[in-house]
């Protein structure tokens, strides 16, 4: 089946950067076949794309999707405090209720342009069918994009620890041939994961060819613990027990020392950043600058809804632009085109996929969003780069296709029942018995 976009402006990236021209541009299945000033295509079902920028879909590259649950709820608290209380509410849930939350988050990713997220989530899918199918199952049923990690924590020779490893191995058989979703391990952090399940995991790994995702340096309470128990930087730490011996996406990096963003460079580790939820629990600023600097792959990523709150990447983007320049103190430290590629480009080299995803071009994915124009936080249009990262609200976005399929057309969501995901969340909410002051 072939989709053509007719009269659309569109965003392209290429070794001078980003920049943009009318055009129209031609799916073919799940694939971009041509993008060009004039094309048609009589078998072609077409989506009128005028006063509307096409771009790359945006790629979440952190997040916890579950954790909707949490939203509004762990508020204001200290690190490891904020920790407890969520842990709580996390010990009662069943897999269908992670199927429904992972469900409420990819309503909310698709509706601001998010088509690839990268998940550490709580429980392992260990069936296809039916609503206790978990992450997996709510990637498979709602059409987005998706690299899943079950959260992993322990020691390699525990009876828990082997039970959940071996969940995430079955889960990932299972789903083996959905093409919109990869597999990663997710060792938690070096401070829940013992040295010899970290082993364990990466070894894994090489022998399924997977990545793997992990918490570094997120908080100064874990810089300390680490010097005082280790002699070492949570970074140099995993380093020197092979975790980068094989691809790895590194969360927050908070508190990257130059020896760390050194090993990071040269292991070429990617680093998904999370400034709306790092400032939110009190952790600070990662040297981004210094990271760009050095050459490591820097993506973007929202945290978890306990940390964040939200999961809009036009946000996220926007806190990115900002707060780094106020961090440092200088206007030009880390750009809108820096961030803009920071959530495409980079954060499709992060899962392995540079030059299909992230980008609109001859033979890549058909991963795209639709952006609205017409909105007065565009006009006038004198840089719609800097538009897109520091006035747009996520609102804009019109339309989203994912792998060639039509997920959201004139913000309407075309695979899921939202009111159904409403009530279901608000049901879990219930019996987990969160607080909830407005019954709506």
């Amino acid at each position: 089946m072939k989709t053509l976009l007719k009269n659309g402006l569109v965003l392209l990236y290429d070794k001078k950067g980003w920049h943009y021209k009318k055009a129209d541009v031609l799916l073919d299945g799940n694939r971009i076949e041509r993008i060009a000033t004039s094309v048609s295509a009589e078998d072609a079902s077409v989506i009128d794309a005028s006063g509307k920028l096409i771009m790359p879909g945006l790629i979440n590259a952190h997040t916890h999707a579950y954790m909707t649950i949490h939203r509004n709820y762990a508020d204001d608290l200290a690190f490891f405090d904020w920790l407890d209380k969520v842990q709580q509410v996390e010990d009662g849930m069943t897999e269908e209720d992670v199927y429904w939350t992972t469900k409420l988050a990819i309503v909310e990713m698709l509706k601001t342009g998010t088509t690839c997220f990268v998940d550490m989530t709580i429980k392992s899918a260990q069936e296809t069918e039916g609503p206790r199918s978990a992450a997996a199952g709510a990637v498979r049923d709602s059409g987005i994009r998706a690299a899943i990690s079950r959260g992993l924590a322990g020691v390699s020779d525990s009876e828990e620890s082997l039970t959940k490893y071996g969940q995430a191995v079955r889960e990932m058989e299972l789903f083996a041939g959905e093409s919109r979703l990869q597999f990663l391990h997710g060792p938690h952090a070096p401070y829940s994961c013992m040295e010899d399940y970290l082993r364990k995991l990466t070894q894994s790994c090489k022998d399924r060819k997977l990545g793997q995702t992990i918490h570094l340096s997120e908080s100064q309470a874990e810089m300390e613990s680490m010097a005082k128990e280790k002699g070492t930087t949570p970074i140099q730490y995993v380093d020197g027990v092979g975790v980068f011996d094989v691809p790895v996406i590194a969360a927050h990096c908070v508190y990257a020392t130059d020896e760390d963003i050194r090993i990071m460079a040269d292991k070429q580790v990617s680093v998904a950043i999370n400034p709306r939820s790092n400032m939110k629990l009190g952790n600070g600023f990662a040297p981004v600058q210094k990271l760009l600097d050095a050459g490591v792959n820097v993506c973007l990523g929202t945290d978890g809804c306990g940390s964040n709150n939200c999961l809009n990447m036009f946000q996220e983007m926007n806190a990115a632009a900002l707060v780094y320049k106020g961090a440092e103190r200088k206007a030009q430290c880390v750009g809108a085109a820096d961030v803009l590629k920071m959530a495409t480009v980079n954060g499709a080299k992060a899962l392995g996929h540079e030059g299909e995803l992230g980008v609109l071009r001859k033979g890549a994915l058909a991963d795209l969003i639709l952006i609205d124009l017409n909105q007065p936080q565009f006009l006038p249009a004198n840089n719609i780069i800097s538009g897109l990262v520091y006035s747009s609200n996520g609102s804009e976005v019109d339309t989203v296709i994912v792998d060639g399929r039509v997920v959201m057309l004139n913000r309407r969501l075309t695979t899921i029942d939202e009111a159904r995901v409403y009530e279901e969340c608000r049901k879990i909410a219930e019996r987990l018995s969160m607080p909830q002051a407005d019954k709506l």
